[in-house]
């Protein structure tokens, strides 16, 4: 599989390329900023773009979306209560549920976990019982903020306990370069990071 963690923007994103190694189909996860050194990417890699995720609607997030569709005609998910928030020319083709799956060429497969408390469609996605895309849920030692117009701390808070129990072996990828690592086993997140070590709601809320 091909896999590639693309830093985008100043505000530190990350972008998520998936290939399957035979027939160069591919899936990208949030594409903003940097459409033209994305686009490369896909050109140079011989990639055929089929699926792009949006994670949540947050524009860091989904700002080269309409760019990165209009050159490679992907098909574009989200989740449907990201739908009505989409802006800044994104748009969708298809609107999902928790447990979505769908496959990559013949040897990805993708799935979609309904993760909200950052923002009210955030997404999660497994790719092959390998990688743990998890946008701005968790991050590398910490989770997304909960403070925004939409977010939730008391949903966040059951996000972050539904993925404690998802397999340790798992690469946490986040939205974000804002840990000492760019990625991490999540049984190291589990082990170390704040957010996953409160024991209960009222634990959580006092977090700094």
């Amino acid at each position: 599989m091909i896999f590639a963690q693309i830093s985008v923007g100043k505000m530190e994103n990350y972008s998520y390329l998936f290939a399957d190694p035979v027939s160069h189909e591919g899936l990208l996860i949030d594409p903003a900023f940097d459409h033209d050194k994305i686009l490369a990417m896909i050109r140079d890699g011989g990639i055929n773009l089929t699926h792009i995720v949006l994670t949540h609607h947050h524009f860091d997030h989904i700002n080269a979306t309409a760019q990165i569709k209009s050159h490679t005609g992907a098909e574009v998910i989200c989740h449907r209560e990201t739908a009505p928030l989409l802006h800044g020319g994104a748009s969708y083709d298809r609107l999902i549920d928790d447990g979505f799956s769908f496959k990559i060429g013949s040897s990805i497969r993708a799935i979609c976990l309904h993760t909200p408390g950052h923002a009210p469609g955030s997404l999660c996605i497994v790719v092959n019982d390998m990688y743990l895309v998890t946008a701005d849920t968790l991050f590398i030692g910490d989770c997304g903020r909960a403070d925004l117009p939409g977010s939730d701390p008391a949903a966040l808070f059951a996000s972050l306990q539904r993925l404690k129990s998802l397999p340790d072996h798992l690469i946490v990828c986040p939205g974000h370069n804002y840990g000492p690592v760019p990625t991490r086993s999540l049984g190291e997140e589990k082990r170390s990071n704040r957010t996953l070590l409160a024991a209960n709601l009222e634990e959580f809320y006092k977090l700094p």
